[in-house]
């Protein structure tokens, strides 16, 4: 039993004697004194509740053995009457003789007196003791929750698509023999996409310019990778009022619609981000979808990157985002709203 354990019995205990010493006062109006004989009167019903506490309890209570704890139960609430009977009539003709009330606790009505406080103790003691179990286990519950949650966060934001890496670095490579400065270039945006991968997503939130910075850098890439094959347009706010965003969240839907937007026909991709007022983040992305791709297929099929990010924000902004796609007329569209102060949400 730890220490903070120990003061909640003790509480409990004193607060009992308290409470029953008060309930005496019909029959001995001196405070003091009935303080001093319930400490005697009680010594039986404290064996009786830790038995069943620290053993009935968790040997057969918890483990749904009903009646074989309520038969052993029952002998002891007996066992205990019994014994508080002749012990209270032995400590009141003996040692506390200025109560003339020995005789009364082997009568009938004195057992039944002893079998009422013997049950009520118990049930006291279990309704606090199981609240407490309650509680912890409670407690439990939600920090397992919440690792679980974070390891899973941490799982789909540490993600990075191999097919990206492996393309860059070929793309880059063909780059520096054509033109090295374009090269160089592309290597640098390159390695700072990967610092902030590796550095940035370790962290809860970061600013929003930041996750901007790695997005234009993602978006030069991909336009030198493609060359004349895609048409690429973006438009981010330059002022983001100090706002902050979990790192690569917007990451997914950007690759998205360069990875399963590109055609050999030729395709563009339009990304727009707008602060609206309230401190609301939309960001819309969208591309062309070849005719063979319907709605589902494109989403079910091809869309991975966008169930991570649906996940994430159900995790980390919920009531406080809006999140829908849409495939019509050859353009598949990701809209995505975020409420990114947290004092106000959103209703879907």
């Amino acid at each position: 039993m730890n220490y903070g354990n120990l003061i909640k019995h003790v509480l409990f205990w004193m607060l009992f004697l308290f409470l029953w010493s008060v309930r005496d006062l019909n029959y001995h109006t001196d405070i003091l004194e009935n303080l001093e004989t319930n400490i005697f009167t009680f010594i039986p019903y404290v064996f009786l509740v830790y038995f069943n506490l620290y053993f009935l309890m968790p040997k057969f209570l918890l483990k749904k053995r009903m009646i074989s704890y309520a038969v052993i139960l029952v002998v002891g609430i007996i066992i205990t009457t019994l014994f508080s009977s002749y012990y209270l009539n032995f400590y009141f003709k003996n040692i506390n003789i200025h109560l003339p009330t020995s005789e009364f606790f082997i009568s009938i009505s004195g057992k039944i007196a002893i079998t009422t406080e013997v049950i009520l103790s118990l049930c006291l003691s279990m309704t606090l003791f199981l609240t407490d179990e309650w509680y912890r286990n409670e407690r439990s519950i939600r920090e397992i929750g919440q690792k679980q949650i974070e390891t899973e966060l941490n799982l789909l934001k540490n993600q990075i698509n191999p097919h990206f890496l492996f393309n860059s670095l070929n793309s880059i490579y063909i780059m520096l023999g054509r033109n090295l400065e374009s090269g160089k270039k592309m290597l640098l945006q390159f390695s700072e996409i990967l610092s902030h991968q590796l550095y940035e997503t370790g962290k809860k939130h970061i600013a929003l310019e930041r996750e901007f910075e790695n997005l234009k850098n993602y978006i030069d890439i991909e336009r030198i990778r493609h060359e004349d094959l895609v048409t690429v347009s973006y438009e981010f706010p330059d002022n983001q009022e100090g706002l902050t965003i979990v790192p690569m969240l917007l990451m997914p839907i950007v690759e998205n619609a360069f990875k399963h937007g590109q055609s050999s026909q030729g395709y563009w991709v339009k990304i727009e981000a707008i602060i609206a007022s309230g401190q609301t983040l939309n960001f819309t992305v969208e591309n062309t979808v070849s005719n063979s791709q319907t709605e589902n297929s494109f989403r079910e099929g091809r869309g991975i990157g966008l169930a991570n990010v649906k996940r994430r924000l159900e995790l980390i902004y919920p009531n406080r985002h809006l999140f829908n796609t849409e495939c019509k007329k050859g353009t598949f569209t990701v809209n995505l709203k975020i409420q990114l102060n947290e004092n106000k949400l959103f209703s879907s």
